[in-house]
């Protein structure tokens, strides 16, 4: 058999790729990683002070094992547990020199929930226009720590390192920047933050390991969402203290409101509401725009259905935690046509359930986020549910009774 020049060269080019996933994987294993992390933090440490997090870090390596990742899904599992590990040594540094950082008061957070492409984004962003709340920007999700020699106050070089971050995901898919726009002053996902505790079930959402899902699943709650106020607590005094009440968005707080209560006791929510074909119709589209980047061959109608179990669980758990709650909780639901035709009567009915004043200093600057933000505004993008194998009646079945609930949303 003769070998012409392509199959030479195709040979070499999947050499290559192998060699690379196969230093990818060595960097992944747990001693590796946590030398890299405490080398690259510039904090001379060579431990934790708090280790109780390792064994989940453990759980979350074992991930690449069982799933076929592609060289790009293992670059980003491992650019992601680096930078996380990084700022939790950061930060441990921090606290070790200035424990005040856990008196800051993050108890009262305002808290968007609903599931993906169900206007949250659109809700956060709106209601992060006031100046009277805190608002979540990309790069402080990203980097809650500071970078070595960073001068306090001035987070310049996370925000430069955030703006290069956005740059190479709005040149990478044909449409997921159109989708969910990232730019690194833009208020964010906090879900960014309780990964790197390692034990959140969102893990699953970018790596689709249901052994790592059903272990989560046990976990409670708190813990994650613990990490999360202590790296509130963090930036906050980073700034100098208390600016007003954290403005927070993440898909996944929707099915553990009672855990959020829990952590943050003077919680308000607001859930945008819309109809469950329209959202896992786009989380479909997403989904598959993430999915290329995790694996080299996805198979789109596979994790569609896996898509629709885990936010029907999770749905389903935001309904139970409701019901059980009751009044003892701030909520606000919100169906998605008013918060796209009335977000100013959403955001005055947040406001009043909080306790915070309105101002027309807050009206003008929400008003002006809508003209400067129209729909669609970075281009269109299109899904059919059909394309994925799915109907309307179907999605709704999936979700059971809480489906029709929904229905027309």
């Amino acid at each position: 058999m003769v070998l012409t020049q392509q199959d030479a060269r195709r040979a070499a080019t999947q050499d290559d790729v192998s060699s690379e996933a196969a230093g990818l994987r060595r960097a992944l294993k747990f001693e590796v990683l946590l030398d890299e992390a405490f080398a690259e933090s510039g904090t001379g440490r060579t431990d934790f002070r708090d280790r109780g997090f390792l064994s989940n870090l453990e759980r979350v390596l074992e991930i690449p094992i069982r799933l076929d990742l592609s060289v790009r899904g293992l670059q980003g599992m491992h650019a992601n547990s680096l930078r996380w590990l990084v700022n939790r040594i950061r930060w441990e540094a921090d606290l070790e020199k200035h424990p005040e950082i856990l008196e800051e008061d993050v108890s009262d957070p305002i808290v968007v929930l609903g599931l993906p492409r169900s206007g949250t984004t659109k809700l956060q962003r709106f209601l992060s226009s006031d100046p009277a709340v805190q608002s979540t920007p990309a790069w402080m999700m990203w980097n809650p720590a500071p970078f070595p020699n960073e001068e306090r106050g001035n987070p310049q070089p996370r925000v430069e390192w955030a703006a290069r971050m956005t740059s190479i995901v709005a040149n990478t898919g044909e449409s997921y920047q159109k989708m969910h726009e990232f730019a690194a002053h833009e208020p964010d996902e906090s879900s960014f933050i309780p990964l790197a505790n390692f034990d959140y079930v969102m893990q699953y959402t970018t790596a689709p390991d249901q052994v790592y899902l059903d272990w989560a699943r046990t976990v409670n709650r708190t813990s994650p969402l613990t990490y999360l106020k202590r790296m509130l607590q963090y930036l906050q005094w980073q700034q100098g203290g208390k600016r007003g009440p954290w403005l927070l968005k993440n898909p996944g707080h929707t099915g553990e409101m009672a855990e959020m209560a829990e952590v943050f006791p003077r919680a308000t929510f607001v859930i945008s509401q819309r109809d469950l074909a329209s959202t896992m119709g786009s989380s479909f589209r997403m989904m598959n725009e993430i999915l290329v980047n995790t694996f080299d061959d996805p198979v789109p109608r596979r994790y569609t259905r896996e898509t629709v179990d885990y936010w029907s669980y999770e749905l389903n758990r935001y309904h139970m935690q409701r019901a059980a709650l009751g009044n003892s909780i701030r909520l606000i639901e919100a169906p998605y046509q008013r918060c796209v035709n009335d977000g100013l009567g959403v955001a005055r009915e947040v406001f009043a359930a909080h306790g915070l004043p309105w101002t027309r200093e807050g009206e003008a600057a929400m008003r002006q986020w809508d003209i400067d933000n129209p729909r669609h505004k970075l281009g269109t993008y299109g899904y059919k549910l059909e394309d994925w194998g799915w109907t309307a009646e179907g999605i709704e079945n999936a979700f059971g009774p809480v489906g029709r609930e929904w229905r027309g949303r």
